[in-house]
């Protein structure tokens, strides 16, 4: 795990495979979990039209990932994910 003290924040290494994670120090104990798809911006607009509200818009980390989260109607977070090709 790499830590970063300033942003009291570490993401954990996934050797490559599947979607690696991070840790961070918060007020509440949460687990968010994240699905990856193929167009993040396409899933929000269908959940939004099933009654699903965007939380972090869609958002990308050159050369990292492009992700997203949103809430369901009972306020459960979920966020979406789509890798970037290998370089």
């Amino acid at each position: 795990m790499n830590l970063d003290p300033q942003m009291q924040y570490g993401m954990v290494d996934n050797a490559g495979e599947g979607i690696g994670g991070g840790i961070a120090q918060g007020e509440r104990s949460q687990v968010t979990f994240y699905v990856e798809v193929d167009d993040p911006q396409a899933y929000l607009n269908k959940i939004e039209s099933k009654g699903g509200k965007t939380v972090v818009p869609v958002t990308e980390i050159p050369n990292m990932v492009t992700f997203a989260q949103f809430a369901d109607p009972e306020g459960n977070v979920v966020g979406l994910v789509k890798r970037m090709p290998p370089q």
